[in-house]
């Protein structure tokens, strides 16, 4: 990890204004955004802090963008719809700058060790597919990363809750992209 990397201050900056930031504020769009503009922004933000990004800079960091990533999906999950974007509306003028929702939870001791998608597969044919996954996404093609990461949880006979959770993430990412 290099200290001058500006993606890594960036990463360390956000991971520290968690806590302070709304919604609003960690996608860097105003209350009156409208959801293309909601959209777009989360796309941005994707690209930026998707953990399978910073599988390369260590495990703090890699750590550190998990948890500003899934602290951003969830942004993106209130503000994209309707009813949960007017309850928080309303929370939020209350001083609260999270929905209290499942999906908000704080993650679990466990969920604390982040693995790289490689360390999540075990059968060799799914290792290989996640390594090409990970290829795939640090040149920004998460369409095709998405297919492989299909393939390595078919390969581990679709029973692989973490692989899942990484799935649905790009997943998040895709549709923020409009694909």
């Amino acid at each position: 990890m290099t200290l001058g990397d500006p993606n890594l201050v960036r990463l360390f900056s956000w991971r520290a204004l968690l806590d302070d930031a709304d919604y609003y504020d960690l996608l860097g769009v105003s209350s009156s955004a409208d959801p293309p503009t909601i959209k777009a922004a989360f796309h941005e933000f994707a690209l930026a802090f998707h953990p399978d990004g910073h599988l390369d800079h260590g495990p703090e960091a890699l750590a550190a963008a998990q948890e500003v990533f899934q602290r951003g999906a969830e942004a993106y999950r209130v503000l994209s719809s309707e009813d949960l974007r007017s309850r928080y509306n309303l929370l939020l003028a209350k001083g609260q700058r999270r929905l209290d929702t499942p999906s908000a939870a704080p993650p679990t001791s466990t969920q604390a060790a982040v693995k790289s998608l490689d360390d999540l597969c075990r059968s060799a044919a799914a290792k290989l597919c996640a390594q090409r996954a990970d290829e795939l996404i640090s040149h920004g093609n998460l369409r095709d990363a998405r297919k492989e990461l299909k393939m390595a949880l078919y390969h581990d006979g679709s029973d692989n809750r973490e692989l899942e959770e990484r799935l649905e993430a790009l997943d998040i990412a895709l549709y923020a992209m409009g694909d």
